[in-house]
């Protein structure tokens, strides 16, 4: 890890070159940010049989050292929001996960395990309503078999749409059997996992029924050959036909080699898109991606900014004083 605080600071250094260092305020939440800091749109809390309270500490470490101030989480279970949300104010948008990997072993689901991995509609809308839950992340068809358009999910879309939070999705073939870093890495996960239902083809059907919903693809780019490519056509022809798609290149961006993440931010941009491409980890350490994604030349500081902060700040609907994140 030595020499990675360095090279971040750098970074925060041009940001605030670059912005002035205004300040940002999300206007329903009280979250204050500044604008060279980094939005993270895709961490995950700790499973609920772990130690929420260590592992909180951890993430938040992690996130301090590397400029991070705030981070869209993916919550597991009834008790993260007095574990995460609570404890740590102003430092996460939770994000509700839903269709979680089922287990042949115990425990029999890795989230909301005593509603067999999905959320009780009734308790995610009340923390909707009232601010604690601000996203519903990381939706995971793939994992549990189904197309995403299946009406399972239809409630969820339903709250989605009515307060207009975005909506995180696993998308691609992957993570293969026994990836590393992977709940497929467990011998005991996922009997139902499906690769095809990764395929982003499979949410028109959802956004035709919810014009403007917010949804965000995640992973975009990784995947390997032999049955676990990229859904490059599809994912782009999403983008072209539905302005609310922004993507996080989670994955992509920190474990695959460094050409593959560079060859997929230029096709992105290229396309056009470099307005809806935001920073998400994914829990891979920070420093690496930062220091992976300065090894990008030709990449200018305000595609960086755009991609670290100011894509995110729209979408999810961070109010920027100084009209950042804002076209």
């Amino acid at each position: 890890m030595e020499g990675l605080g360095s090279s971040t600071f750098k970074l925060a250094v041009l940001f605030a070159l670059l912005t002035g260092c205004a300040s940002a305020q999300n206007l329903d939440s009280g979250i204050e940010i500044q604008a060279d800091q980094i939005i993270d749109v895709h961490r995950h809390a700790s499973w609920p049989e772990s130690d929420d309270a260590n592992y909180r500490t951890h993430i938040l470490d992690e996130m301090d050292a590397n400029g991070v101030a705030i981070a869209v989480l993916a919550i597991n279970d009834y008790d993260d929001i007095d574990d995460w949300v609570d404890a740590a104010p102003g430092r996460f948008l939770a994000g509700t996960m839903l269709a979680c990997p089922r287990n042949l072993a115990a425990p029999r689901y890795k989230c909301f395990p005593s509603d067999e991995g999905w959320a009780d509609i009734d308790w995610l809308r009340g923390n909707v309503e009232s601010g604690k839950i601000r996203a519903i992340h990381e939706i995971g068809p793939n994992y549990f078999g189904i197309a995403i358009s299946n009406p399972r999910f239809a409630p969820y879309f339903e709250i989605a749409a009515e307060f207009d939070i975005p909506v995180g999705i696993h998308t691609g073939r992957g993570p293969p059997p026994g990836a590393i870093n992977s709940t497929r890495s467990d011998p005991n996960c996922c009997p139902e996992y499906d690769p095809e239902m990764g395929n982003p083809e499979l949410l028109r059907p959802v956004l035709e029924k919810h014009p403007g919903l917010k949804v965000w693809l995640q992973h975009i780019g990784a995947g390997r050959p032999g049955g676990y490519e990229p859904f490059w056509d599809e994912t782009l022809a999403l983008l072209r036909d539905y302005p609310s798609v922004n993507v996080d290149l989670s994955i992509t961006n920190g474990v695959l080699p460094t050409p593959v993440y560079e060859a997929a931010l230029r096709r992105l941009i290229d396309a056009g898109f470099g307005d809806r491409i935001m920073f998400g980890s994914d829990n891979v350490p920070t420093a690496k991606i930062l220091e992976r994604m300065a090894s990008i030349k030709w990449l200018s500081e305000i595609q960086r900014h755009a991609i670290l902060y100011d894509n995110a700040a729209r979408f999810f609907g961070i109010a920027d004083e100084a009209g950042l994140g804002k076209q």
